[in-house]
Formats: structure tokens, sequence, C-alpha cells
């Protein structure tokens, strides 16, 4: 089996390397089908009385779902609907990635985090990501095999929010996971679409058993393997990270023909983080809370809204200011951000209106010349769901394999992640100057997954938010807070109202009708959002998923 996958990844980087690859990666081929948004059209909404479930795929939302219904916590709901898009949308997120948690807690009325990101191996070379002449590669030849891979990290992650905070037993709620594998499930639009668009996957394994996808998508669709690894998981999670499964994720990130450092220590030590979330109340008393670095999602979208409360009356219907607003917290994200063991971050400065106020001006009057470093696909694979259970405790989740279908390792039914490209590709700038959020071993690249939930002015839990998107994440749930906190519109308008981006000086837009509005050169787009949003009205919660995918809400 080895020596198969061994000849498979040399015949693929054979191809690669013939590849005429683009130096502008906004113009990489985007792992996300979307047609043209119309505020009009419908969403997949709701209104509950007592809990809610909205994920990216229903599958997972009626797993999560019948969690709740028999008297789970949004901690026991969280484990199935995560194995559960691990299965049908692998694409996305999976055993070989990582998470972020946002987490209330109703009895204690305290709001955590859980960092589960990946980590950079503890044998690690700074400069994995440089040609031979100290040119940084290509995004996807960094990206594909095993030296773009971080430690798995969101099994871990599950295992100990469930041990905080679940009612149900862990194999209880991998069960029904379990058994959804084992009957097979029909393919979601978003796997058909993604396998048929994907060139790299099938050069590296032409038997792949995604390739029945392509041939009859309307088929029942099977992952042994898959399946396997649940049953085993199942009875010990940590099997997982020591076992034969921990053997099969060294051995492919080593001899594959790009090959990483990954060892058993890596994966045995791995060691998720609970910690307080980043709050901050805002001039209109709203609350924000979430993971913070090396998640960056957090700190940027309090800036930007800092921001925006100190220009509100400038900034009415002014969509081109809200973009310079975007362009400037990226910049910031990407000049002094990584993660907190490794850089010294000053948090409260940063989050300080003054110095934002003063460093936006002067920003304004620059000749535009960015500070970022390094390109992440902006259109990248990720998911988000959202959860509030009858006992009203709230779960805000992000999770990745980064790219579409990630390093495109596959191992036990699972894709291993391509997370360690979110890092800088070059050491040092062009001054000379050391990036912050350059490769270093066991050190957490910079993430953009922004899990929210927000409180209002009487604490009480208001509203959860997050979606996927690489960078752009930051930009979709910007949009929709600015749209629900200070502009009164209701939670379907907010999802549904076009995206746009503004970073490195470039404009991304979803529709024709916005490029019009905005007076400055952008491009066009499919800027797939998978926002999920629940909101709390009175005594009810409002639900709605992102039309832009499969998404689905549940709830009772």
């Amino acid at each position: 089996m080895k020596k198969k996958i061994i000849f498979f990844l040399f015949s693929f980087f054979s191809i690669l390397i013939k590849e005429a690859w683009s130096d502008d990666i906004y113009q990489s081929i985007q792992p996300e089908k979307s047609s043209e948004v119309k505020i009009e059209k419908s969403l997949k909404s709701g209104t509950f009385k007592n809990f809610v479930v909205v994920t990216a795929n229903d599958y997972a939302t009626k797993i999560g779902y019948d969690i709740l219904e028999k008297g789970g916590t949004v901690a026991d709901a969280a484990v199935a609907i995560q194995l559960t898009l691990g299965l049908v949308e692998p694409q996305s997120s999976g055993l070989g990635g990582g998470i972020f948690l946002t987490y209330y807690n109703k009895k204690t009325n305290k709001t955590v985090s859980f960092d589960g990101r990946e980590k950079a191996p503890k044998i690690f070379k700074e400069n994995i990501f440089l040609n031979k002449d100290g040119n940084p590669k290509r995004f996807f030849e960094a990206v594909l095999g095993g030296s773009s891979v971080g430690t798995p990290s969101t099994l871990k992650t599950l295992y100990s929010f469930h041990k905080s905070y679940g009612r149900l037993d862990w194999s209880e709620v991998i069960k029904p996971v379990i058994e959804l594998s084992s009957n097979g499930f029909f393919p979601p639009d978003r796997l058909i679409n993604a396998v048929n668009k994907e060139k790299y996957l099938f050069s590296i394994y032409p038997d792949s058993i995604y390739k029945s996808i392509k041939t009859n998508p309307k088929k029942k669709f099977f992952n042994n393997d898959y399946t396997k690894t649940l049953e085993i998981i199942s009875e010990n999670m940590q099997s997982f990270y020591e076992g034969r499964i921990a053997q099969d994720i060294v051995s492919i990130v080593n001899e594959s023909n790009n090959p990483g450092f990954l060892n058993l220590d890596d994966l045995k030590l791995y060691i998720p983080e609970r910690k307080a979330a980043l709050c901050r109340t805002l001039k209109n008393n709203y609350k924000i809370c979430g993971p913070s670095l090396p998640s960056s999602g957090t700190i940027c979208i309090i800036q930007a809204l800092i921001l925006y409360e100190f220009y509100e009356e400038k900034l009415k219907n002014n969509v081109n200011e809200l973009l310079e607003i975007l362009n400037f917290v990226y910049s910031i994200r990407d000049d002094q951000l990584a993660d907190p063991k490794f850089v010294d971050v000053n948090i409260e400065k940063l989050l300080n209106e003054k110095y934002l106020v003063e460093t936006y001006e002067k920003f304004k009057k620059l000749k535009k010349k960015s500070f970022i470093h390094n390109f992440e696909e902006v259109f990248s694979s990720t998911t988000h769901f959202s959860l509030v259970d009858k006992f009203n405790n709230v779960l805000s989740a992000t999770s990745s394999i980064e790219s579409s279908f990630g390093s495109r390792l596959f191992t036990n039914g699972f894709f291993l992640n391509n997370q360690l490209t979110d890092f800088s590709f070059k050491i040092t700038d062009d001054s000379g100057v050391l990036i912050k959020n350059r490769p270093q071993a066991e050190k957490k690249p910079l993430s953009s997954m922004s899990p929210l939930i927000i409180f209002d002015n009487n604490k009480n839990f208001y509203m959860t938010v997050g979606s996927p998107g690489g960078k752009a994440i930051i930009s979709y749930v910007f949009k929709s807070l600015i749209s629900t906190l200070y502009l009164n519109k209701n939670i379907e308008r907010a999802i549904n109202e076009p995206n746009y981006i503004k970073i490195k000086d470039k404009i991304f837009v979803e529709t024709d009708s916005l490029r019009d509005i905005v007076k400055q050169n952008a491009l066009k787009r499919n800027l797939t959002s998978g926002l999920a949003i629940i909101i709390k009205k009175k005594k009810n919660f409002e639900a709605v998923a992102d039309s832009r995918r499969d998404g689905t809400v549940r709830g009772n």
C-alpha cells in the first residue's frame, strides 16, 4: 500500500511541476459553487422555543437535532455534528483538521473558547515553503503533500469539550454517525461540485473512492474506512492519537512526495487549550465574544466595529468606506498578529479606539502598500455550525482542513489538512524584518475563523454567528453584524446581502449591482459564505442558514 502511495505521489509531482501556476492566488479555482445572490431569495430558516441547530448540511443538522431532542447538550451535539460533516463534507473539515469553539454556559454565565488549532511539528524547517532559490513556492505547490500538514486536533478538542460539558456518553453521541456511515448517504451538491472540479486528488489517488461520485453522483456513497475509524474512536478516542491510525497519519505525511516532519509524539502530546473567550463591549452595549489568538477573527472584527462606531454617521450606506476599514484591519492582521506563544501581541493596544483611529487615518494617507507578506487562499474550504440547547447553553463552532480536500492526503477515511500554509511563506519581509506569522516548530499558524457569541446590554445571550471562507470570514461576519446590530435588519436579509472584501487593496464583490456601487476597480467573485446565525428574540430563537451552501435549520 505504501509503495502504491509513493508511486502515485511521484506521478503526481511530475504533473505538478509542469503545471502553469498563477502568480495571483485570487485567480485560483474556487472550491465552492455559488450563484448571484438576490435579497428576496428565501433562506432555510425557522423560529423555535426550546433548542435550535444550524449546520452546513442537513445530515448533520438532523443528527444534531436528534441529540438535543433526547436531552443532550450542545457539547453532545457538537461531537455528532462534526463527525457527520467530516463524512458528508470531507472537502471542508474533519478528523484530519482543526477547530475553534466558543461556548456560553448558561448555568455559570461564563463564556469560554476551545483552541483546537493545528500545530507545526516539533521537527520543522522555517524555510519549508521556500524554493531552493529562496523565493516562496506557488500556493498549491506548498499545499499538496505532507509538508503542509499540521497536527490534526479536531477530535481531541471535541473530546475535551464533551468531557467538560456533555451529558450523554461519548459512544452514544457517535453511534448515529456510525449508522449513517454504515448505511451510506447520497452525496450533497457541494461534495459533488467539489469532486467534479478537483484536479489534484485523482492524480494522487487514481482509484479514490470519490471517483464514484464523478461517475454516479445520484448513487449512495459509502466510506467504509471512515466507519471503521468511527468505531475505533467510539471505544477509545486516544487510539486515534497513539494507535494504528496515528501511525498511518505519520507514515503518509512523511512518505509523501512532498514530505513533512510529523511524528507520533506530535499527535500523542497535542493538548487543546481551553481559555476565557476574548470579549469586548461596544458603544452600542453589545458584547462580542470569541476565540483569541491564534485566531485573528475576533480581534479583527472588533477592530472593524470600533472603527465603524467612530465613523458611523459617515459610514451609513458607504460601502467604499467599509471596504477601506476591512483593508486596514487585514493589514494589521498580517503585520502584527501571530501565535502568542511565539510573538508578544498587545491586544489591549490593538483594541484601543484612539490607537485604531490614529493608525487608520495614517493608513489612508499612505501610498497603498500592503503589509501582507503571504497570500492564503481566500476562498478556502471550511464549515461552521451554531447551536442552542434546551438548557440555554450556546455554541459557535468553526472547523476546517483549509483548502478543499486539504493536503489531498487521505488515510483511514479522512483527508489531512494543509493548515501550515496559513503561515507566511517568507521568513522576512523586504526590509529583512522577521515576519511574525512565519513558520516555526510547534507554532500554530494564524487563522481567520470567527465563531462568535454576542450578548445584549443586559448581559443576556443575543446572537451567535460564524462562517467559512478563509480570510474572507472576517468580512462575511462583519457585514452581518453591521446589518443586525446597527442597521436593525432581520438576520435573513443580513445573511443574504451580497458579500464584499478588500484585502491588499484588491476589492472583490459578489454581485454586479454591488460592483456598480463600489466606485473603485472591483472584481466579481463567488464569495461563498456559509453564515449560520441564531438570534434571541423575546422567548424565541430565530435561526437562518446561508442559502449559498447546503445548510439547514432544525429546532423545537
